[in-house]
Order: structure tokens, then C-alpha cells, then sequence
């Protein structure tokens, strides 16, 4: 069997564009993985940021709230405060303290912070017209704040990674279409 040059030479374009479009694929992928991992780990740390900013602001309106139970030395009320903050799941204990120390109103269901995994202590001034009365001691379970934001995010990567998978078999179904078209287009008319 004989070849010719020009065959062998037309041979070696057609392997050579398609190894081309083999490498483009595999650096489109790449780049879509590195920027599916970056905005993975970027989307993580939104959740966790967006948490702690409405941890804050809870501490924040828990202590404007004792601020006035304070000033009138309302142990009743103040109790209360402390109980219902302590109702949430990720509330570990709470107290308050007056702004010598002396605590005056705590949690009445104590909870062993030391066995906490991921334990945050948030302490909040309590203030009446810029004067400190006292301080708000709030113990958070951070695995507890952050259970649900890691939640919603494993749900989303898992239907991301469907979808991506979805767009490839697109992409190949419309590769196919037009490689068929432009076959057909080519064949002489007879």
C-alpha cells in the first residue's frame, strides 16, 4: 500500500486540530475546576462571615435590651433575657454582669462550655447614653451558628455539580450537531 505525502500531510492536519480542540477541551475544564473551587471556598466563607455578623448584631440587640432592665435593677427581666437567649440551639450560656463584676443574672441551665467543640465568647458592653452599666457574656456553639449555613452549601455544591456535568453533556451533544452539519454541508451534491 502506497501513500502519498499530500495524504500523509492531511492526515497529520486532521490528528493536529484535533488534538488542538482535545487540549482546549481539557484547559476549558481546568479553568472551570479552578474556578469552581475558588468560588466554592469563597461561598464557604461568605456563609461563615454573614453567621458571625448576625451573631453580633443578636448580642448587640440583647444588650440594648438589658440596658434598660440594668439601669432599673431589674433582676426579673434581666433573668429572663439570659433565658430566652440561651432558648436558641447555638446559645451555650449566658450572663450579666454589672460594670463592677458582680454578675447579676445568668443562665439557669448551665452547660459545660469547656466541652464545646467550637466554643465563641461574645461580650457585649451595656451602655445608657454612652455610660457602661454592665457587660452581656454570651457562649456560642460555633459548630452549632454554622450547621446550617454548611448545610445549604453542601446542597448547592451538590445541584452545582449536576449542572456542570449537565453543560458538558451539552457541550458534546452540540459538538456532534455541528460536526454533522458541517459533514453534511461539505459532501458534494450529486
Amino acid at each position: 500500500m502506497k501513500t502519498s505525502a499530500s495524504h500523509v500531510n492531511t492526515l497529520f492536519k486532521l490528528v493536529y486540530r484535533r488534538g488542538r480542540r482535545l487540549l482546549l477541551a481539557v484547559l476549558l475544564i481546568i479553568l472551570i475546576e479552578q474556578f469552581w473551587g475558588a468560588m466554592h471556598t469563597t461561598s464557604l466563607q461568605e456563609f461563615q462571615s454573614y453567621s458571625h455578623k448576625l451573631l453580633n448584631l443578636t448580642t448587640e440587640q440583647a444588650a440594648a435590651e438589658a440596658s434598660h432592665w440594668l439601669d432599673g435593677n431589674d433582676t426579673v427581666n434581666l433573668q429572663s433575657l439570659v433565658d430566652r437567649l440561651q432558648q436558641q440551639d447555638f446559645f451555650a450560656y449566658a450572663q450579666i454582669f454589672n460594670r463592677y463584676g458582680q454578675m447579676v443574672a445568668e443562665s439557669s441551665a448551665k452547660l459545660d462550655t469547656d466541652s464545646l467543640e467550637q466554643a465563641l465568647v461574645l461580650v457585649e458592653e451595656i451602655k445608657v447614653e454612652g455610660q457602661v452599666l454592665g457587660y452581656l457574656n454570651i457562649t456560642v456553639d460555633e459548630s452549632l451558628v454554622l450547621a446550617q449555613p454548611i448545610k445549604t452549601h453542601a446542597y448547592l455544591t451538590f445541584y452545582g455539580q449536576f449542572l456542570l456535568g449537565f453543560a458538558a453533556i451539552a457541550g458534546i451533544f452540540l459538538t456532534i450537531t455541528f460536526n454533522r452539519w458541517r459533514y453534511k454541508r461539505l459532501t458534494p451534491v450529486k
